[in-house]
């Protein structure tokens, strides 16, 4: 493990159970209602998270294949007409997203972490693992919009077991 990625390794393996938490007891149907006209149904942001975790991954060294690339680029919004998986597939391609981080934190040097982003962050380090950091961040306000949705949907708390 590398000293400067550990708390946001922290945060990503506190995530990805806190994400699998999220979908507990939402079906499909629940997942595809949106509360609101402003408000992206669960269903997307579950996927749009997988698809950034994949993306986290590559950043550190290890692409796998995102089945979601295309769908989010460039800051896409919601659309009716967009498909997205079932929460089942969501699980299993999460699983498969976070394998990959895990050995992308597992063999990233200090160096490539210290290395120009591909793009700028809001955080003000511009360093790949200044980015990283930024992600983890992004990908629990994602997980707290998620844990949020269950709430409406299920009428029970994310867990945080």
């Amino acid at each position: 493990m590398k000293k400067s990625i550990y708390q946001s390794e922290i945060i990503f393996n506190m995530n990805e159970r806190l994400f699998l938490n999220t979908l507990a007891g939402v079906s499909d149907e629940m997942a595809k209602e949106r509360i609101s006209l402003h408000n992206n149904p669960f269903i997307w942001v579950a996927t749009h998270t997988t698809w950034a975790r994949y993306n986290i991954a590559g950043l550190l060294g290890k692409p796998g294949e995102n089945p979601y690339k295309g769908m989010f680029e460039g800051f896409k919004p919601f659309d009716e007409s967009m498909k997205f998986p079932s929460i089942d597939e969501i699980k299993s391609e999460w699983k498969k997203a976070s394998l990959l981080l895990r050995e992308g934190i597992m063999s990233v040097t200090e160096e490539h972490l210290a290395g120009a982003a591909p793009f700028k962050s809001p955080i003000g380090d511009d360093t790949i693992g200044g980015v990283i950091t930024f992600l983890a961040q992004h990908e629990s306000y994602d997980i707290g919009q998620m844990g949020l949705l269950k709430k409406f949907h299920t009428k029970e708390a994310m867990s945080y077991n």
